[in-house]
């Protein structure tokens, strides 16, 4: 089962009662909660309240979204562990993590890109390792500059982890063509473990899903198949940066509203 989610990042300035109000008023299944805006790093009395709140409202807390990027400096784990105990707190099945950056994985030779890339695949096995020992999934998002910034390699970097708590956070790249990446999807789906919906134009502001309705069916298609054919259900997260107010909540009703039509279809 598709289930609909709002990134607490997306709503910035709100409270954490304010994105539970906005997450209820939506009508979604679930909120993500972000490290950067709600609940920081050892925070553990703001998590455990923060996940009876969420679960009171009638919510699923889907997944904590971190900065943290895997294959930079952590001397014995010391952060990660930090916010896999807050991700634990929030019962979240997931934490979300990144990739560090292609500046610091070589000296830009295909040698060296090869080896980094081999380094960062253990260093993502060996994160897999400490979050299975709490149930939780890691899934690494896409990101411009990062060594996931790229569909196809991504999702080889992912299938050489080949870890069961390591998987893919798919979203659109900044600057991809946005039908583009359904072929990608549907070959590297195995690997993703969650899907991030976030689109802005020109001015910042959130493009509507229904913009891009025939491609998010083709999209919605391949999970659906994806999760027919491993039991597993997927969170699609609405990523797109909320406006206070009144105009914030009507974009947000309206892409939920786009997306519960296409899952039903």
């Amino acid at each position: 089962m598709i289930r609909l989610g709002l990134c607490s990042g997306a709503c910035l300035t709100r409270s954490v009662k304010g994105v539970i109000a906005t997450a209820v008023a939506a009508k979604l299944d679930a909120v993500e909660w972000a490290a950067d805006a709600h609940i920081g790093v050892d925070d553990l009395p703001t998590a455990e309240d923060v996940m009876m709140a969420t679960l009171r409202a009638g919510l699923t807390t889907a997944s904590y979204a971190t900065l943290y990027r895997a294959g930079t400096e952590d001397a014995g784990f010391f952060r990660f562990d930090a916010l896999l105990r807050v991700a634990s707190a929030l019962q979240a099945p997931i934490m979300r993590i990144y990739a560090c950056d292609h500046l610091r994985i070589g000296d830009g030779s295909e040698t060296a890109e090869g080896r980094s890339l081999a380094t960062l695949s253990v260093q993502l096995q060996r994160l897999g390792d400490r979050a299975a020992i709490k149930g939780i999934t890691l899934c690494v998002s896409m990101g411009r500059g990062s060594s996931f910034d790229r569909y196809e390699s991504a999702a080889r970097i992912v299938a050489s982890v080949g870890h069961d708590f390591v998987r893919l956070a798919w979203e659109d790249l900044p600057g991809a063509r946005f039908g583009e990446t359904a072929a990608v999807l549907e070959g590297a789906f195995q690997f993703v473990g969650l899907v991030v919906a976030r689109s802005s134009g020109s001015d910042g502001r959130p493009l509507p899903i229904a913009e891009h309705e025939a491609e998010w069916r083709e999209r919605i298609s391949i999970i659906k198949q994806a999760e027919s054919d491993s039991g597993l259900d997927t969170f699609l997260l609405l990523a797109s940066a909320r406006a206070d107010g009144p105009d914030g909540e009507v974009s947000l009703a309206e892409d939920v509203a786009t997306l519960r039509g296409l899952v039903k279809e």
